[in-house]
């Protein structure tokens, strides 16, 4: 829960919109998700059009960090209960495969390469399908 705080905290501390900023953002996302937050109060951006929103600037900020990509791949997928989410459109989860594809291709861990790589195949899958 502490870590949560901290970079809740830190990303208030760097410019909106710089590499920084970006990268912290990223990573406070996925803390409200651990079940050991689940009693942390979660910041007024944790809702689907804010998330959408504040993905999107992450990702424009930080195209190249790993923790940008699964931030905005989630948000276009839905959170998967993580937050209270509307239906997701087929663009969405295309959206969300390519930026999956995009975190396998920057990781180094071949583990997480087919990970990620999987998942956007799931996504794409259940996108055309639609």
């Amino acid at each position: 829960m502490k870590a949560a705080q901290r970079y809740l905290q830190a990303k208030e501390r760097y410019p909106v919109g710089s590499g920084d900023w970006a990268e912290v953002t990223a990573k406070a996302f996925e803390m409200p998700k651990l079940e050991e937050c689940a009693e942390v109060v979660k910041p007024e951006w944790w809702n689907d059009e804010e998330l959408k929103a504040l993905s999107a600037r992450v990702l424009r900020a930080a195209p190249n960090d790993v923790s940008a990509n699964i931030m905005r791949a989630m948000v276009l997928r839905g959170g998967l209960g993580a937050w209270e989410a509307g239906p997701r459109s087929a663009a969405e989860l295309k959206e969300a495969a390519k930026h999956y594809e995009r975190s396998a291709a920057l990781s180094d861990a071949p583990a997480a390469k087919a990970e990620y790589a999987g998942i956007a195949d799931r996504y794409r899958s259940e996108a055309e399908a639609m």
